[in-house]
């Protein structure tokens, strides 16, 4: 029986590691290509590992062309911004929901889930003039009220069903301390709750980073743009130069995979609450 289970997990992992190079081959097949001098022509085979020594001109001629060094300082303030506020909002609102009791709280919450059915374009319009009459148009704070709207409904409802799995014990026990509410939100809340906030926090930051349709729309000096308009603009004048190309796609997707790589830990935090309430 021991023997089966070892074979059967050796199995598993095997198909694991093959599925994991199947997936990273074109992630490895670009980044090496970045550093390489491709003109017209894609190579006839995925290049997994570079030609020695690097050819780093490409990323030179990248962050130093069409302000792209600029347009990424613009996509990673609003998006830090934006990850911020939206997280913040999400959670005491899904706090306030799953903690204090007030008339209609279920049809108040329901009705804000109705906001998640409405698609984003038929929204623009409306959107569009509640922000040109606040005279928000062009201005990364009207797009941070957007974005801070944006996910909230989704967020929200993701956050109060891990909030209302903390067992009220715990916030009594801090209450008879002398703790207030904000404090029990910070301190015990919000702790034990990491994982679902760091899942939400990557898709809300990856959603703000490759955003493109608010960005066109809302924002219309050049200078304030972001990468991802970069990114469109920069393929259109070297369509054919694909070591540029692969060059400029990993600047763009670097901060994304930083963020994964600071969240990702939160994910394996499992039975935080074991035992914390005695039966």
């Amino acid at each position: 029986m021991k023997r089966k289970k070892t074979i059967a997990q050796v199995v598993i992992h095997v198909i694991l590691v093959v599925l994991a190079v199947v997936c990273l081959t074109p992630f490895l097949s670009m980044i090496s290509s970045s550093f390489m001098d491709i003109r017209g022509v894609l190579p006839d085979t995925p290049v997994i590992f570079p030609e020695v020594p690097l050819f780093t001109e490409n990323y030179v001629k990248v962050w130093t062309a069409n302000n792209f060094s600029r347009y990424f300082v613009n996509t990673l303030l609003i998006s830090v911004c934006g990850l911020v506020i939206n997280v913040l909002i999400s959670v005491t609102m899904a706090y306030s929901f799953s903690r204090f009791k007030f008339p209609g709280r279920e049809i108040l919450f329901n009705v804000f889930l109705l906001t998640m059915m409405v698609p984003a374009q038929l929204a623009l319009i409306s959107q569009y003039t509640v922000l040109n009459g606040l005279h928000l148009i062009d201005n990364y704070a009207g797009v941070l009220l957007l974005w801070g709207g944006t996910c909230v409904a989704g967020n929200t409802f993701f956050y109060r069903g891990f909030f209302e799995s903390v067992p009220k014990e715990l916030e009594e026990s801090m209450f008879l301390d002398g703790a207030s509410r904000f404090q029990v939100l910070l301190h015990c809340i919000i702790p034990l709750c990491k994982p679902a906030i760091a899942t939400s926090a990557i898709f809300a930051f990856n959603g703000y980073w490759g955003d493109l349709f608010n960005i066109l729309t809302f924002i219309k000096t050049e200078e304030k743009r972001t990468l991802s308009v970069a990114l469109q603009l920069f393929r259109g004048q070297h369509t054919t130069e694909y070591g540029l190309m692969f060059a400029a796609s990993v600047i763009v997707v670097i901060p994304v995979i930083v963020i994964f790589v600071i969240f990702q830990k939160q994910f394996m935090q499992q039975g935080l609450m074991e035992g914390a309430v005695k039966g």
